[in-house]
């Protein structure tokens, strides 16, 4: 407390310093509304832009995938195929690739591999590419992203 003399009188002057405890609590509450309010938007954002990074990336594959089939005759038997020469003497000599620069099986966003394979002949789809969501291989159907999907 520090004293200052103003004509004789004693005048008490408090230096304040900081916050009271309910300004404190006040601002935790709007801070905690804010978040509740925000923060799943932010991550429902998110999922929706992990989904879409998906689908490009696997549209991206099956144009490579075609152009592979295209100049071969054959599909790939695995997406690594399509950055390396096939081994078949007569796809070999028509292949024009890599058709994608891959050195290792690709990830989804979600860090799991793509999920591929070839359809037996005759099938209404020649090959399955999809994700299997954010949870995995174990998710339901559901949340499958397929190549296939529009």
């Amino acid at each position: 407390m520090a004293t200052v003399s103003y004509a004789d009188k004693n005048v008490h002057r408090y230096a304040r310093a900081g916050f009271s405890l309910m300004e404190i609590m006040i601002a935790v509450m709007i801070l905690g509304l804010v978040a509740g309010l925000v923060g799943p938007k932010v991550f429902q954002m998110l999922d929706n832009a992990k989904k879409t990074t998906a689908r490009t990336e696997m549209k991206s594959f099956k144009d490579a995938i075609m152009m592979y089939k295209t100049h071969t005759g054959v599909l790939p038997q695995k997406l690594m195929d399509l950055g390396k020469r096939p081994k078949d003497e007569r796809a070999s000599k028509k292949w024009q690739g890599p058709y994608v620069e891959i050195e290792e099986a690709p990830e989804d966003p979600w860090s799991n591999k793509y999920s591929y394979k070839v359809n037996p002949e005759g099938s209404k789809k020649p090959y399955e590419l999809l994700s299997y969501g954010p949870n995995g291989k174990g998710s339901p159907k559901e949340e499958w992203i397929s190549v296939w999907d529009e």
